[in-house]
This record gives structure tokens, C-alpha cells and sequence, in this order.
């Protein structure tokens, strides 16, 4: 006679651990507390990189170009923010903010 319930184990696979298995999951689990990401990545972007690219533009004479990238860089997080995307858009904007951000002062200072 058979039985009713049948073992799965065999059928299951198991999980890849590679990162883009992990960002996914942290996304997944970042969406809860969405408003608080988009408050800290606005905060480090309007209070830490915007301006201190700014101070290092003034001291060092900085150009126009390095100017308009960082407005462009701040509107590339802000517009996902407001517009209420999900994490998963908020993220990829902010790290590539934060690279081009660094990428500029960087330049700037050598």
C-alpha cells in the first residue's frame, strides 16, 4: 500500500550562495523597514557627500563638470526615494552615487 505522504527532501534544492542569491534575500528583507533606508542613503548623500565635495571643489578649484555630477548624482537617489520604489531600486542608486561621488572627490584632491 503507498503512502499518503510522500518525503520532498529529494526534490529540494538547495540554495546557490552566491551574492547575487544573498543581495536578493537582504532586499526581500530590507523592504520592511524601506523608510529608513531611504532616510540613512538621503542622509549620507545630502549631509556627508554633497557637501564635502563641495569644500573640496572650493579649495580646490574645482570645475563645472564636477558640479553637475554631483547634482546629478544626488537627483540618481533622490527621484527613486520619492517616488517610492522599492529597496531594490533605492540600493543600486546609492552605490553608484557613493562610487562617483568618492570617484570626484578623489580626483579632485590629486
Amino acid at each position: 500500500m503507498a503512502t499518503l505522504a510522500h518525503s520532498t527532501t529529494a526534490y529540494t534544492n538547495a540554495p546557490s550562495a552566491n551574492w547575487l542569491t544573498s543581495y536578493k534575500n537582504f532586499v526581500a528583507r530590507a523592504e520592511f523597514n524601506r523608510f529608513g533606508w531611504a532616510v540613512t542613503a538621503l542622509a549620507i548623500q545630502g549631509c556627508l557627500l554633497s557637501p564635502t565635495l563641495l569644500l573640496v571643489m572650493a579649495y580646490f578649484k574645482g570645475g563645472d563638470w564636477q558640479f553637475l555630477t554631483s547634482m546629478l548624482c544626488f537627483l540618481l537617489v533622490l527621484i527613486p526615494i520619492l517616488s517610492a520604489m522599492s529597496v531594490k531600486y533605492i540600493f543600486p542608486a546609492f552605490a553608484t552615487s557613493f562610487v562617483i561621488h568618492l570617484t570626484v572627490i578623489l580626483i579632485t584632491l590629486l
